[in-house]
């Protein structure tokens, strides 16, 4: 993997002075800003060579005052950028002056005992963007998007592996399916089922099924199935249940709607005749996500996704503006829709 690859190369001390973390895999951006941590500042001189700069709060000339100093009682300064919202077209969330131009200088002319870090957990940078263009033209890329499903088996493999516990193939493929091949969750839940399994130094189905809760978006996603199969039985169970776990129904409906317009966008996708690979670059989401949206899309009509997607605005709309009962609002949308008449194939 070429984040891994990169992360070894900073470990072993081949430094460059511009880095850019970019993506939105928590695991891989939390790894790396501890990797530039311990790899960049020896410990006992980080009080006084480590700057860390939110550009929601500060300003980018700030940070580089601080990377153009030079080390105290050291040999470098590792200056951490967090958020600079002005890569992105993202409009401006804070009212932080950030003078560009004194960034493209540094750029332009970076300090060799100083490294500059920019961890930009977005999907994208704006290309069209000066400022982005020289920051490509300099800096070495992390990319610490969502991997695809072949890496983040890989990343728990070998992470079990390593603690000397052992996991079957079919059941590492249902722990991961489980938590939709998000690494972070992924990371997050095996500590504890290595935990587990210290004893028997085995993880089972039994330990995933005991000890991994099904996600919201899970349960909504099997909603959504059941909503579309028009079994409103198994539709209502998921749904009270979800209320009994104090789950807000604006939150549910908000989820589901954005279900069904991932399966519309596939949908349509697909009758343009694009690939799973295509689809996933059109849209900018895991691939796992597409996969598993593409899986379920083919089982029904076009009509029958339009129309659910429909009743489901009006119901977001009923919610929001405080129309009766919000707790009603979704399971008589789960009653109304399938008791219409669209076909599903």
């Amino acid at each position: 993997m070429e984040f891994q690859k990169k992360i070894e190369e900073i470990k072993s001390g081949k430094l460059s002075p511009i880095y850019i973390v970019q993506g939105k895999e928590d695991y891989l951006q939390n790894w790396a800003r501890q990797v530039f941590l311990e790899s960049v500042v020896a410990p006992e001189d980080q009080e006084l060579n480590v700057g860390r700069f939110n550009m929601e709060e500060i300003s980018v000339q700030t940070a580089i005052e601080d990377a153009e100093s030079v080390p105290f009682f050291g040999d470098r300064r590792l200056v951490m950028i967090d958020k600079p919202h002005f890569l992105t077209g993202e409009k401006e969330k804070s009212k932080i002056d950030h003078q560009l131009e004194r960034l493209q200088f540094y750029l332009e002319n970076p300090l060799e005992s100083s490294v500059v870090v920019f961890f930009a957990p977005y999907e994208k940078l704006d290309s069209r963007k000066k400022i982005v263009k020289q920051l490509k033209k300099v800096a070495v890329l992390l990319d610490a998007s969502s991997l695809e499903e072949k890496d983040v088996r890989a990343m728990v493999q070998h992470k079990v592996q390593e603690q000397g516990v052992s996991m079957e193939t079919s059941v590492l493929q249902l722990f991961l399916e489980k938590l939709h091949y998000s690494l972070t969750d992924a990371m997050r839940e095996i500590d504890k089922l290595i935990l587990s399994a210290m004893d028997t130094k085995v993880i089972d189905s039994d330990l995933v099924a005991t000890l991994v809760p099904k996600s919201l978006e899970q349960n909504i996603f099997e909603l959504g199935e059941a909503v579309l199969r028009k079994d409103s039985k198994v539709a209502i169970e998921i749904y009270r249940d979800l209320l009994l776990q104090k789950e807000d129904p604006i939150k549910m409906n908000a989820i589901l709607l954005g279900q069904f317009r991932l399966l519309l966008q596939v949908s349509y996708l697909q009758k343009e005749g694009y690939h799973e690979p295509e689809m996933q670059k059109v849209l900018g989401i895991h691939p796992y996500r597409v996969k598993l949206a593409l899986g379920q899309s083919r089982k029904f009509s076009i009509a029958l996704l339009e129309a659910a997607y429909r009743l489901l605005v009006e119901t977001e709309y009923a919610l929001k503006t405080g129309l009766g009962m919000k707790e009603l609002q979704l399971e008589t949308f789960i009653l109304k829709f399938c008791q219409k008449s669209v076909s599903a194939g």
